[in-house]
């Protein structure tokens, strides 16, 4: 578990309720009912994308919010709605830092990675360095090359997210995340859906839920993961 500190201001484990397409009327009222102990925005889903109109919504949101905002710009390449160049990314982390907790960045962001690190700790925002992999999940020894470069790299906490497709591969990824502290484990896709309730129980700090539509294959929505994980006393 990381330490206890203002760069980290979640429980764990902690439970996201991800905003998708725009910051839309009676959406963070669904979250809070939900469960949710945070707020992820994935900016890269909203269809309006113009600085200034950003950081009016974003800037409502954080006002009734009363719980940390996670602000993602996800890269084309692992994910993200809309494919926006890095450039662009970086502008909108920095535009929308005022509003964030936690930023969320990928190890693969070529050279806007540093930048956005150094901005977030500067302004003492928590940084969570991504990776995802829609396709495999990765052997053990790449994971934790991956861990230890986003380590390097100034992560307070590192994220990997991979799809599996059958037991070895979720295996895998538990035996990683048993393995070392400060870490967000998810397996994606349809047999990886359960491990959005029992990773967490293993260790991962933080799970994501849908409020409306999913973001990844295999994310249930925010109501069933705070439901079970309340069931089993972790909640």
């Amino acid at each position: 578990m990381p330490k206890k500190n203002k760069t980290w201001p979640l429980k764990t484990p902690s439970v996201a309720g991800v905003i998708v397409d725009g910051v839309k009327s009676g959406i963070l009222k669904k979250a809070l009912l939900g469960g949710a102990d945070c707020l992820e925005v994935r900016v890269d889903t909203f269809a309006v994308r113009e600085i200034e109109a950003l950081k009016e919504g974003i800037g409502k949101l954080r006002k009734g919010a009363g719980v940390p905002l996670i602000i993602t710009v996800r890269s084309g390449k692992e994910g993200g709605k809309h494919s926006i160049p890095d450039v662009r990314r970086a502008e909108i982390f920095k535009a929308l830092m005022p509003f964030a907790d936690i930023v969320d960045i990928e190890l693969r962001s070529g050279g806007i990675l540093e930048d956005v690190i150094n901005y977030a700790k500067k302004n003492g925002k928590g940084v969570i360095v991504s990776y995802h992999n829609f396709k495999t999940t990765p052997g053990l020894d790449t994971l934790n090359a991956l861990i230890k470069k986003a380590r390097s790299s100034g992560a307070d906490v590192v994220k990997i997210a991979a799809f599996v497709r059958g037991m070895e591969d979720i295996r895998r990824l538990a035996s990683v995340l048993t393995g070392s502290d400060g870490l967000i484990v998810i397996a994606m896709g349809k047999y990886g859906a359960s491990s959005r309730i029992f990773f967490p129980m293993l260790g991962s700090l933080l799970t994501y839920g849908s409020i409306t539509d999913e973001t990844a294959p295999g994310q249930l929505p925010l109501k069933s993961i705070t439901g079970e994980l309340r069931r089993y006393g972790f909640r």
